[in-house]
């Protein structure tokens, strides 16, 4: 029978510099985090809040209106007629969207002044609250904001890409490749015979 035993025994040295490339690497910068990690997250639950019409929170159409979509807009569920909205808000880098990912936030949402040029005013926001132009409130991005499942899901995003980089980070000060950090191993080969 032949048996390995590893021990690591890192120096304070090499633990102060792993922590410190955490810090430099991973916690000063979560540019990556927002446009790899959350900005998916937030996308899916919009497009959720779209599918369910505000989680069957919106009020319906007036009949009128509802008599005239259906007859230019067969099929077609609220606020979805031509999909402008809906684009922007789960597409990004899409027409109206807005993206922003820097190393401590993120800004995602839609450019209220591309609704304003081309509607003619900026109709997501009158929607979010209920409006003097006789919108009903159909909120997506407060509806998202209020979230328990968004807010479920951005903490387990932040926790994998966490792990992932304290996985890397490791790997870096004290797996293979990097002999000044490489911590000292001794390996003890035992063999005995039953």
């Amino acid at each position: 029978m032949f048996e390995f035993e590893i021990q690591i025994h890192p120096t304070l040295e090499q633990i102060r510099a792993w922590v410190e490339g955490l810090e430099r690497e991973v916690l000063n910068d979560l540019t990556e985090f927002w446009e790899k990690w959350a900005t998916p997250a937030v996308i899916e639950e919009i497009a959720r809040i779209f599918a369910t019409e505000g989680y069957g929170a919106w009020p319906p159409l007036s009949p009128k209106y509802q008599r005239w979509k259906a007859r230019h807009y067969p099929g077609k569920r609220i606020l979805r007629r031509e999909d402008e909205y809906f684009r922007a808000a789960t597409k990004r880098k899409g027409a109206g969207n807005l993206f922003r990912a820097e190393k401590d936030e993120m800004t995602f949402g839609v450019d209220l002044g591309y609704f304003a040029t081309k509607f003619g005013f900026p109709y997501p926001a009158a929607l979010e609250k209920s409006s003097t132009a006789g919108m009903p409130a159909r909120p997506v991005f407060e509806t998202a904001e209020q979230s328990q499942v968004l807010k479920n899901n951005l903490v387990a995003a932040l926790k994998n890409y966490l792990n992932k980089q304290i996985a890397k980070e490791t790997k870096r000060y004290f797996g293979r490749g990097k002999s000044q950090a490489a911590p000292r191993r001794r390996v003890t080969v035992t063999s005995s015979k039953p």
